[in-house]
């Protein structure tokens, strides 16, 4: 192939620091030359976009000292002129050129953003991005010889690392093009770098270009690595290909004819040519199958191009008809296409005593063979891509790839291609994963949102039990640190380090897998019993007090048949281990006085006469055997929806509701036991119940603010608000708020208290 640095003899390497007019006028020369070349490539296009980014690269360029001048003018056309031959859009013709620009530094991308919008701006950064992880792959683990080793999962995470950080198909389809270039340029470059780069382009790059159907590109990329990675058997392979070029070219000239002549008498217009097999092909096909050069069927292949799907059929039917078919070699892709959507009829035949390939496919099938998803895109169209079945994988790589992988197995084990390409990467899992290094340069894998403490249990158990610390990409970091694709990791232990139960509590954000979670547990349930409980009781004792509700109104063996247990005893160690959620606890506290369903086993308390009348009041309370009463909730004890209450008769104020450990309301019973009565809440609140919390926090600018969009996002009311600061700098809070039970409020206190700065928040009633 006839590169552009050929075609343009302007270099801007040459230009000393008494570069001239002269000089940038035969630069513009050169662009000029080049874009009518484009613009006859796709089909009359205007290009005035990429003409202006030239423009610009040069003057940059131009500008530029002599001590860091390079030749990204030309790099940028090269580039865009690789995709030019796949007839991308302009966006992406100008991002490839402005690319390398930006990444020695000529330019900056807030330039790019500011001079052709956000489009070409968003595409030259996810390359950059692209671009840096391939160096973080390489700096971290030199990727093996492709030849002398088996490495597919270790492969298979740089794939999905890469494809993590692209969200747009054409950043691919530039490193790709920047990436060939490189080989281009490989020619006067050390041994070292030829090897280094060739493994990379054949390991990583290539086989993006097979996932993506670019057909053009891939062969490219593997001939030319091939050649730096094997130079002698790379000679030995084109040798023996041009040995027999004029005899092979002979036979195919006499097949074509013969085979034009019985099409046309079935009124089929065909365009055969013959199909030259590429070298690296040929050699993993002698190597895989242990063949010779002169065993390989398909060195001798012809290509039919039809007008429609029928006409393939039809013309293979022919094909058969004028030769012998070689037995088990047939594919037909049409009907069951490629993992990469490629479609065509594959046949062997014995024709003229040697054997022969013939593809058959439309003139269609073929364009998205060469092309691959740049054949999706229309230039007629303003460069969109008016393809709606493809356009969402034309926005996300990592779609894209899913949507192959929808179609993989079947088709590409009964063709034998995984076999014959370990390229050919199997489950995907896109977009809901993350692929970190470790301290050594192995790639993890682990589901998105991982943090720390979860990558180093996922390492090893006594890793991560044993964790007190962790650095990523050589800096420390909480161990509630969220991983992000690319980064190292490297996780600190010691050997008298246990786990701490914090890292159980799903609000504190420390572990978010379930396989860390659950050898925290196991972990939690080997330690002391009798320990354990103390821990256990303490939890819940300090979620009851916050809750304002005293522990001893709780009796544990109410709840063990809906925790499945045995004991109450068996809750708290529920608690400490993470078998039992301290919100679902109180949650069932909130429920057990109103049974539902799900729930026969368990009793009311207290007990209302099924015979008596009840009045079921605006507070949604039960009231036995008064009839439109007045109620009102009492102040001393603030009871909410799930708490055991009773009822006491005023002389002027109706019924007040007060918790049944409620100290008023033992005392006025005690007294006047007769103005006593039973009291329940009815199945589901209403309406909600009004609490008082007191928030302590140290005060700061926008804290109520912070406070009240938690206590919105809840959906809960808030009625009264009353705010202090003190001396010291601490503020409390009070505030009125309606809930609808003792869940709802737990969960409220729990999220406040995760908030900058807060010390503590709890229920407040009379007395405390």
């Amino acid at each position: 192939m006839v590169t552009v640095r050929e075609q343009l003899p302007g270099r801007l390497n040459e230009l000393s620091e008494e570069a001239t007019v002269e000089h940038a006028e035969q630069a513009r020369h050169d662009l000029a030359e080049w874009l009518n070349r484009v613009r006859g490539i796709l089909d009359g296009a205007t290009l005035e976009q990429l003409e202006e980014v030239a423009h610009l690269t040069l003057h940059k360029e131009l500008q530029a000292t002599v001590n860091h001048r390079s030749n990204t003018f030309y790099t940028g056309i090269e580039m865009a002129d690789i995709l030019a031959h796949l007839h991308v859009d302009e966006d992406t013709l100008s991002a490839a050129m402005l690319y390398r620009s930006v990444r020695e530094g000529v330019m900056t991308l807030e330039e790019i953003r500011e001079h052709f919008g956000e489009q070409v701006h968003s595409l030259v950064q996810g390359t950059l991005a692209m671009g840096k992880l391939s160096e973080l792959i390489e700096k971290n683990k030199r990727l093996e010889d492709h030849f002398n080793n088996n490495q597919r999962e270790h492969l298979s995470g740089i794939y999905k690392m890469l494809i993590s950080v692209t969200e747009d198909v054409r950043v691919v389809l530039i490193k790709l093009a920047e990436r060939t270039y490189a080989l281009r340029e490989l020619a006067n470059s050390s041994k070292e770098r030829q090897e280094r780069v060739a493994r990379e382009i054949l390991t990583i790059y290539s086989p993006l270009a097979h996932r993506l159907g670019i057909a053009q590109l891939k062969w490219e990329l593997e001939d030319l690595a091939f050649r730096y990675l094997a130079p002698e058997r790379y000679k030995e392979i084109a040798s023996l290909l041009n040995e027999k070029r004029l005899e092979r070219e002979q036979y195919i000239q006499f097949v074509i004819d013969k085979l034009k002549k019985e099409l046309a008498v079935y009124d089929i217009e065909a365009e055969i040519t013959g199909r030259v097999k590429h070298i690296y092909s040929i050699y993993r096909k002698m190597k895989s199958k242990d063949l010779s050069f002169d065993q390989l069927y398909d060195i001798r292949a012809v290509r039919v191009l039809v007008k429609s799907v029928p006409e393939c059929y039809h013309s293979l039917g022919i094909v058969h008809q004028i030769w012998r078919h070689i037995p088990h070699q047939f594919d037909d892709y049409i009907t069951n296409p490629k993992a990469n959507g490629y479609r065509s009829l594959h046949t062997a035949v014995i024709a003229e005593n040697k054997s022969l390939e013939v593809q058959i496919r439309t003139k269609a099938m073929h364009e998205e063979a060469e092309l691959g998803v740049c054949s999706h895109f229309n230039y007629k169209e303003g460069g969109k891509n008016t393809d709606h079945s493809f356009n969402h994988r034309l926005h996300s790589l990592r779609a894209v790839l899913e949507h192959y992988q929808e179609r993989n197995d079947a088709s590409a084990h009964k063709s034998g291609e995984d076999a014959e390409n370990f390229e050919q990467l199997q489950d995907f899992e896109g977009f809901e994963k993350i692929y970190v290094f470790s301290r050594d340069g192995d790639i993890k894998e682990l589901p998105r949102g991982s943090t720390v403490l979860d990558f180093a249990y996922h390492v090893h158990t006594e890793v991560g039990n044993k964790c007190y610390a962790a650095r990523v990409n050589q800096r420390y970091v909480p161990l509630t640190y969220t991983l992000k694709t690319g980064e190292q990791v490297e996780i600190l232990t010691k050997k008298d380090r246990d786990p701490n139960r914090d890292w159980l509590v799903n609000s504190l954000g420390y572990i978010k897998t379930s396989r860390a979670r659950d050898k925290l547990r196991h972990w939690f349930r080997q330690q002391d019993r009798s320990k354990n409980l103390e821990v256990g009781r303490e939890i819940l004792n300090k979620e009851l007090l916050r809750l304002a509700i005293h522990p001893k109104s709780i009796d544990l063996s109410d709840y063990c048949n809906h925790f499945n247990v045995k004991l109450g005893e068996d809750i708290l160690i529920g608690l400490v281990n993470g078998d039992i959620s301290l919100h679902s606890l109180i949650n069932q506290v909130n429920r057990h006085m109103h049974i539902g369903q799900d729930e026969p086993e368990l009793v009311l308390k207290p007990t209302l006469n099924p015979r008596a009348s009840h009045t079921l009041s605006a507070h949604g309370i039960l009231i036995d055997g008064l009839d439109n009463v007045e109620l009102h909730i009492a102040q001393c004890c603030q009871p909410v929806h799930g708490e055991s209450i009773g009822g006491y008769i005023t002389l002027n104020r109706g019924v007040s509701i007060h918790k049944i450990v409620c100290s008023d309301y033992s005392r006025m019973i005690t007294q006047e036991p007769e103005r006593a009565v039973e009291a329940d809440w009815e199945m589901q609140p209403t309406r909600g119940q009004s609490v008082q919390i007191v928030v302590e926090a140290y005060d700061r600018r926008g804290l109520l603010k912070d406070l009240t969009q938690v206590i919105f996002s809840d959906q809960i009311n808030i009625r009264q608000v009353n705010t202090i600061s003190e001396s010291d700098g601490i503020a409390n809070m009070k505030l009125l708020i309606e809930v609808k039970g003792l869940a709802q409020l737990s969960r409220l206190l729990a999220r406040l208290e995760q908030q900058p700065g807060i010390i503590s928040a709890r229920r407040l009633v009379q007395g405390n």
